[in-house]
């Protein structure tokens, strides 16, 4: 379909650091998506079943709900949204992290700092891919 190159996406920013989150969705704006902030798991969880997002980009490590507890949610209780491409930003890099999440089927992760080229890719892949 090459209506996608001009079609909007809708993404999903769950991050808990305001510094992060702003410069997340400016990059992201400037790129032409539509970006929906959520301040943590909780928030994230239900702005993701208002706005049923194309993409969900969540940190990994917050207080709270984590962001592998947001998608263990969704995975468990909305297996309805399962083709919605879910993406952790981590600034974990040891490989048993990634390991304990492998079951619940994450997209991607993208390390910490983010690498904004790498990042715009990698959304245009998986939703692509959708």
């Amino acid at each position: 379909m090459s209506m996608m190159k001009n079609q909007i996406i809708k993404i999903l920013l769950i991050e808990d650091e305001a510094a992060v989150r702003e410069i997340l969705t400016d990059e992201l704006s400037v790129q032409g998506h539509t970006v929906i902030e959520a301040v943590n798991g909780e928030d994230g969880l239900k702005k993701f079943l208002e706005v049923e997002p194309d993409l969900v980009l969540c940190d990994r490590a917050m207080p709270g709900m984590s962001g592998y507890d947001v998608l263990d949610n969704i995975r468990r209780m909305h297996p309805q949204f399962a083709n919605i491409p879910f993406v952790f930003l981590t600034a974990l890099t040891d490989p048993r992290d990634k390991m304990g999440v492998e079951h619940l089927y994450p997209a991607a992760y993208i390390e910490k700092p983010v690498d904004f080229n790498m990042l715009s890719e990698k959304i245009k892949v998986l939703v692509r891919k959708g």
